[in-house]
C-alpha cells in the first residue's frame, strides 16, 4: 500500500500525458473472469518504448487492439503509467485502512484491559506493613 502511495505521488508531481496503443488484450482468466480484459499498452517517453499493463476501471468501455489510450508517466520513471484520471491507491486500499483501525483498536482495548486487570489486582492485595 506504501508503495502504491510512493507511485502515486510520483506521478503527481513527474506526469506527463502521453499517448499509447493497445498492442494486446489479455482475457481474464480463472478467479479474475468477472473483470474486464487487461491490456497491455505501448507508449513512448523520452525516445524510450515502454509497455504497462492496466485493466479498465467500469468507467473505460473494453479494450480493443490498435485503440488509443491516454496515460499519464513518469519523466523520472517511465515503466511508471497510469490511466489518465486514474487516482491511486484505490480498490483494495479501503480494506488496507479498514484492517488498519482494527488492529490498532484491538491493541488498544487489550492494553485498557490489561491496565484494568492490573489495577484491580493491585488493590485486591493485602496491605503489607
Amino acid at each position: 500500500m506504501a508503495h502504491e502511495w510512493q507511485q502515486a505521488e510520483l506521478l503527481d508531481r513527474t506526469g506527463i500525458r502521453v499517448t499509447g496503443v493497445v498492442s494486446r488484450v489479455v482475457p481474464p482468466t480463472g478467479r479474475d473472469s468477472g473483470q474486464s480484459s487487461a491490456a497491455d499498452i505501448v507508449y513512448t517517453v523520452s525516445g524510450g518504448r515502454h509497455t504497462v499493463r492496466k485493466t479498465p476501471d467500469d468507467g473505460y468501455p473494453p479494450p480493443r487492439k490498435g485503440d488509443r489510450v491516454c496515460l499519464e508517466a513518469s519523466r523520472e520513471e517511465p515503466e511508471l503509467a497510469r490511466l489518465c484520471g486514474d487516482r491511486y491507491p484505490d480498490g483494495d486500499g479501503g480494506f488496507s485502512t479498514l484492517a488498519l483501525v482494527a488492529v490498532a483498536a484491538t491493541i488498544g482495548l487489550l492494553f485498557v484491559t490489561g491496565h484494568w486487570v492490573t489495577t484491580r489486582r493491585e488493590l485486591r492485595k493485602p496491605a503489607t506493613g
